[in-house]
């Protein structure tokens, strides 16, 4: 019997996948909803991709009784994306999750949600991610000029919110919820923050804004997902490997990753001081922040918010990546 995770939805990394169920030999699988056989109505879950509402189609999904977690059946989703579940009661609450169904046979949970049944509104479409390696996730392209001109990293956190459907921007990421310091010069000294706790400057600014580590973004990607009530989580990915990153992106999770703006070797001229360890800090000019949202055939696919769409080859991406300190976050 399929055990069941009480997150909504569960981490993926390469070192270890937390997996649920059975083969689709077990019964519970073969789409016999012989607990509620005896109702009249017919409910259709139909799985889309975040954002886009595009059809995903490599999923099963299961029912479960609202008050005591017993699982009622389990069904595979057709080409069309849709699970139906026969017999279902009128006005009754029922918790439904979704999962990616592995090669194996085995099913990984992705999402859950609850939903009260009603005859008049027999589908019903839940959001989920996409893991169909041949397209990339349809994050939502969002460019950070001319207002942004070094606000690449909330630019693209507001991509990756607006794709999981949050409403805020840029703007206002950039002026409510980044942390800013300022950076200063007395004599032939510059000052700045640490990167990992601020933003250097202003991102509005084409001199005088610098940029920002992944720490900071996750707190401000933390703090609006709070404030919007919502379930997912922002998690700080620094130091993970290709192969992880991947793997994120592979299971439909979007991933924010920090690498050079040309895809070459970091550059850096002069530096600054941080106050609080009077450590130096290079100052870095060609940082730069994308976000990772798909892989085949040795090509990584990226949203840059400096053009949209583009396609680069996994070695270029995964060096300039490592070279700037392998800074990334995810949201999930």
């Amino acid at each position: 019997m399929k055990q069941v995770q009480n997150s909504k939805k569960i981490l993926v990394l390469t070192a270890s996948l937390l997996l649920i169920g059975c083969s689709p030999n077990d019964s519970s699988h073969n789409g016999v909803l012989q607990s509620i056989s005896s109702s009249k109505h017919e409910l259709t879950i139909q799985t889309v991709e975040f954002s886009s509402a595009d059809v995903v189609t490599n999923v099963g999904v299961t029912i479960f009784d609202y008050f005591t977690g017993e699982e009622i059946a389990s069904v595979v989703v057709d080409a069309e994306g849709k699970a139906v579940f026969p017999g279902v009661k009128q006005d009754t609450p029922y918790k439904i999750a979704v999962y990616r169904v592995l090669s194996s046979g085995e099913w990984l949970e992705q999402t859950k949600q609850d939903i009260v049944f009603d005859k008049n509104k027999p589908l019903i479409s839940i959001e989920t991610f996409n893991t169909n390696h041949q397209s990339p996730l349809d994050v939502p392209i969002v460019i950070q000029n001319p207002e942004l001109p070094n606000g690449c990293e909330v630019t693209a956190l507001a991509a990756i919110l607006n794709y999981y459907g949050m409403k805020v921007d840029k703007m206002d990421l950039a002026n409510n919820y980044l942390p800013k310091q300022p950076v200063t010069k007395k004599g032939d000294t510059m000052y700045g923050p640490d990167p990992n706790v601020a933003y250097a400057g202003d991102p509005s600014k084409k001199s005088g804004g610098y940029y920002v580590y992944a720490s900071p973004i996750v707190e401000v990607a933390n703090e609006v997902l709070f404030e919007q009530n919502s379930e997912f989580r922002a998690m700080n990915l620094s130091d993970a490997s290709k192969k992880e990153i991947l793997n994120y992106v592979q299971s439909g999770v979007p991933v924010l990753a920090w690498v050079t703006i040309d895809l070459k070797k970091p550059r850096t001229k002069g530096h600054w001081i941080i106050k609080e360890t009077n450590e130096k800090h290079p100052i870095f000019m060609n940082l730069h922040a994308v976000v990772v949202t798909g892989y085949h055939n040795g090509k990584v696919t990226v949203m840059n918010p400096l053009s949209g769409q583009e396609t680069i080859d996994e070695k270029v991406f995964f060096e300039s990546f490592k070279s700037l300190g392998s800074h990334a976050i995810v949201i999930l």
